[in-house]
């Protein structure tokens, strides 16, 4: 069962939602500090192109939530930033699977996640990663802002991709269903995709095939005659014979 937001408005219908979200123990003085620095990037102009990208951003969202986000885009957690703070190199991979527990979360509707890990130096944050920034403090981190922005261009690739594969799809013959989450329940084991007789593509109709008209047989006594180009049926007296 979803859980209303009061915060919703109009314009988040023109939004990516992205959440952002703590991964262990962090202080929550430490994380809304970077949650800030995070939702100072509330809009960018995508390179190579003279569109604006409007992100609104949460730190908390309930996973019922993004079930609507097939019937209501808006409501779809498209990204995921997380939190964290890693001092040793030895905890590194159990940061790391908690990093992935929490994709997996909102793993059906996400297109790209980040994780920023404060506190951890050497050799593991010297490893070049595209999802995961090290800094080596929370005061001590003056790429977070720019590190978002990438984040944000990136969703921009996937959400443009898909666009295009729509727009080159000529099939035409699969139209997703919209359906709210209590309703799913109800199509289970239907086949929801294949189109049977009754749903036949309408033709034009310069391609339906022209049946022949049927005739009907004349009622007994009655002939036909042709009067100022109309067809008239008039009825004619039988005479027995004596």
């Amino acid at each position: 069962m979803s859980v209303p937001d009061y915060m919703q408005c109009a314009e988040d219908h023109q939004t990516l939602l992205v959440v952002v979200q703590p991964v262990g123990v962090v202080s929550e003085e430490n994380f809304f500090r970077i949650y800030k620095r995070i939702c100072s990037v509330s809009q960018i102009s995508v390179r190579d192109s003279q569109r604006m990208l409007y992100i609104r951003y949460r730190h908390h969202y309930p996973p019922e939530n993004n079930e609507w986000g097939d019937f209501q885009t808006h409501r779809k957690v498209v990204g995921l930033v997380t939190v964290t703070d890693c001092r040793a190199a030895k905890d590194w991979p159990q940061t790391l699977e908690k990093f992935h527990v929490q994709k997996e979360i909102y793993g059906s509707t996400l297109y790209d996640s980040r994780l920023f890990v404060f506190g951890l130096q050497g050799e593991v944050a010297e490893q070049p990663r595209t999802d995961v920034a090290f800094y080596p403090s929370y005061e001590a981190c003056p790429g977070v802002e720019k590190r978002i922005e990438d984040f944000i261009e990136s969703l921009f690739i996937v959400l443009e991709s898909k666009r295009l594969d729509r727009a080159t799809d000529k099939s035409g013959d699969k139209v997703p269903l919209l359906c709210v989450p209590f309703e799913k329940k109800d199509f289970v084991g239907l086949d929801t995709d294949s189109r049977g007789p009754h749903h036949q593509r309408h033709k034009p109709r310069h391609q339906r095939r022209d049946r022949p008209r049927q005739e009907l047989p004349e009622p007994r006594g009655h002939h036909r005659e042709v009067q100022g180009g109309h067809l008239l049926l008039r009825q004619v007296q039988e005479c027995g014979s004596d």
